[in-house]
């Protein structure tokens, strides 16, 4: 070999999240839907027959909830693995060194012996401007207001990020398998943490490191978050104030995200094709970094949302870093490509039809039941929906199917049509329901209104398509379709579990996600140069920190939890329900009584990310607490006593039921 391999952490961006147990996790779900991955205390796989076995119990012991780690493995991409392979220990590795006397690399072989794992968490919810919907998404204004704004000067706001500096595991000796970014355990290492006295409950780590080998001896890394600790350094006498969904000065909250890094320890065997006589280590570092990302738990593990964050980046991979070029490229979707119906139509056509155990959704909106069932006739039926034009088809059946597929598209929501409750359909004179009715990024001010969600460019394209008669019924013409490489594999599967609409500020991540200034590739964060431990910064320091051209130089750890709502409690309990205003399409708020028009009060109850945060399950309230203030206060005790929605026994994806588990608030288990 001339040159060297190419050495890449996947997936791209992990998803790890809270939970208020202190030794029990599980692995991330690493595929779209699957349910998360059991694990012992040490992190390895629950294995059956080889297998890895899915969580059957989201508490531990004593009902308190398991953290849910993000997994990291090194891919190796060469000339005989181009779509790359997992490394493990004992492989011959082949890397790039730069000699400290020469200007040239030397081609260094050897054996992989160790792996030094490097992680870098911060939280700097505490020091950023303030959420106010859309504001911020192209850049703050020199006059946007920041949070905690009345502690001023460089290093008093820097003591507003929670910064433990960053950890390191390895797998040789036991005792660096394990790290935690723990309030002083980092020696000499300068570090900050919010106060000891906040409450109700303080922050003194953001989680901690595990180095993990399987029994093929593939090294891989677990990173586990916080403990779901939020709590106020201004609480004064009784009970700690909240006051909006987004933004409570003097709260702290252990939510997180920052770069993976790893370097691979080699025992060398040649150098340049030399031999090397006596025993030598050396310590390459992986050409690719990946980013993890702590969010709140996820209550309906296996509910799939509407759109997902892999969506999301895949839409920004797909149109910005020509990631698909069959599909989008020179600035256009490809209009002679042929989506597959059970690979790309099916998946998002049903589920919908799975929220009715999650929100009440027909009384609340008044929709029809989503009929996905197999031989029903409704209007999701499959065996209606996937069959394509063929030659010498029925006319009439043509027409038939032809008008069904177009129905459907046509009451999706169209870029342009966010603030709109009806859109126009195919059937003359009709108007129905804009689809997805779920609330959109802003359904709250009159500044960027945008009421309701939308599927992403690429999602309506495929749609589109298939509306069109362009598409292949795979499983009719008895074919596998193509698929993504294991490691590209993974990097969509893990983000099939988070977040990828209705960013007000969102889920585990808020709307920077869709910003092509934060990748330097397609799915891969631009990683800023290593920073100084205790010397994190922002927005007081460094300005309109948000403008692309500062951004594109690099997110730093905790740059992309910071846009998120503080405590993270206040924002998931009043992410439940929204009353949009419907009587205008760029008004969120009227004011009549200024000029004394009779408006009529035309509201829209309209439901936030059910698969998330439950609304309802099985007829009944998923969670006592009110949307309002005082709710948000009680979900900063009682988030870890709630129940998850997880499927019956039988359920099938042709005939879903899902039911609530391991509830402690009584009534509805």
């Amino acid at each position: 070999m001339t040159s060297a391999p190419t050495y890449k952490i996947h997936p791209a961006i992990g998803i790890a999240r809270l939970g208020n147990s202190p030794n029990s996790f599980y692995i991330a779900p690493e595929a779209t839907g699957a349910a998360p991955i059991d694990c012992d205390m040490d992190g390895n796989p629950i294995l059956v027959k080889g297998v890895e076995q899915p969580v059957s119990q989201y508490k531990d012991a004593n009902n308190q909830i398991r953290r849910q780690a993000a997994r990291f493995r090194i891919y190796v991409y060469d000339e005989e693995n181009p779509q790359g392979r997992e490394l493990k220990l004992g492989d011959t590795v082949t890397a790039a060194k730069i000699a400290p006397t020469r200007s040239s690399g030397q081609l260094v072989t050897g054996t992989l012996v160790d792996v030094n794992w490097t992680v870098y968490l911060a939280n700097k919810k505490a020091s950023w401007y303030e959420f106010q919907q859309l504001e911020g998404a192209h850049g703050y204004s020199p006059t946007h207001p920041l949070r905690n704004a009345d502690i001023t000067g460089a290093s008093h706001r820097q003591e507003l990020i929670i910064d433990p500096g960053p950890r390191t595991v390895a797998w040789k000796n036991p005792k660096q398998r394990k790290a935690a970014f723990a309030k002083g355990t980092s020696a000499g290492t300068p570090e900050t943490f919010p106060p000891a006295a906040i409450t109700p409950n303080p922050i003194t780590t953001l989680g901690q490191l595990i180095s993990t080998t399987d029994t093929h001896k593939h090294n891989r890394l677990l990173v586990l978050g916080g403990l779901g600790n939020s709590g106020s350094a201004r609480s004064g006498v009784g009970e700690p104030s909240i006051q909006t969904y987004a933004n409570n000065d003097g709260w702290f909250d252990d939510t997180s995200d920052g770069p993976v890094n790893a370097s691979l320890v080699i025992q060398v065997a040649t150098i340049d094709g030399a031999p090397v006589q006596q025993k030598t280590q050396m310590t390459i570092g992986v050409n690719e970094s990946a980013w993890v990302i702590t969010g709140y738990p996820r209550y309906a593990p296996q509910i799939v949302d509407m759109v997902t964050m892999d969506e999301a980046i895949y839409d920004v991979a797909v149109r910005s870093f020509n990631y698909e070029p069959r599909i989008y490229s020179g600035g256009k979707f490809n209009n002679e490509y042929y989506p597959y119906f059970w690979r790309d139509i099916w998946p998002v056509l049903q589920r919908p039809n799975v929220f009715q155990f999650v929100c009440d959704v027909d009384p609340i909106n008044g929709a029809d039941p989503h009929e996905t069932s197999k031989n029903s006739g409704g209007n999701f039926d499959p065996t209606i929906l996937s069959i394509p034009p063929f030659a010498g088809e029925d006319p009439q059946d043509r027409k038939n199917r032809a008008n069904r597929r177009m129905f459907l598209y046509h009451v999706l929501r169209k870029p342009g049509q966010e603030n709109r409750l009806y859109v126009d359909s195919s059937v003359p004179g009709r108007t129905f329901f804009g689809m997805p009715l779920l609330c959109g990024d802003n359904p709250i001010t009159n500044d960027l209104p945008s009421k309701f969600l939308c599927l992403t460019d690429t999602m309506l394209f495929l749609l589109r398509q298939w509306a069109e008669g362009k598409f292949i019924n795979e499983q009719l013409e008895n074919i596998t379709p193509p698929g993504p490489a294991e490691a590209a594999a993974l990097d969509r599967g893990v983000l099939g579990n988070g977040l990828g609409g209705a960013f007000c500020p969102g889920g585990e991540t808020s709307w920077i996600i869709r910003n092509p200034a934060i990748y330097k590739s397609a799915y891969r964060i631009n990683t800023a140069p290593t920073p100084v431990p205790g010397s994190l910064s922002q927005p007081v320091i460094i300005g309109d920190a948000d403008t692309p051209s500062l951004i594109s130089k690099g997110l730093e750890p905790g740059d992309i939890t910071k846009y998120s709502g503080i405590p993270w409690q206040s924002d998931f309990n009043e992410c439940s329900t929204q009353d949009i205003d419907v009587n205008y399409e760029l008004w969120n708020q009227v004011y009549p009584d200024s000029t004394g028009d009779k408006i009529p009060n035309n509201t829209w109850t309209t439901y936030w990310w059910p698969a998330h945060r439950p609304n309802m399950v099985n007829g009944k309230a998923w969670s006592p607490t009110p949307n309002s203030n005082q709710g948000d206060i009680t979900m900063v005790s009682i988030w870890w006593q709630l129940g998850f929605v997880v499927p019956a026994p039988g359920s099938t994806p042709d005939n879903p039921a899902f039911i609530l588990t391991e509830n402690q608030l009584g009534g509805n288990s």
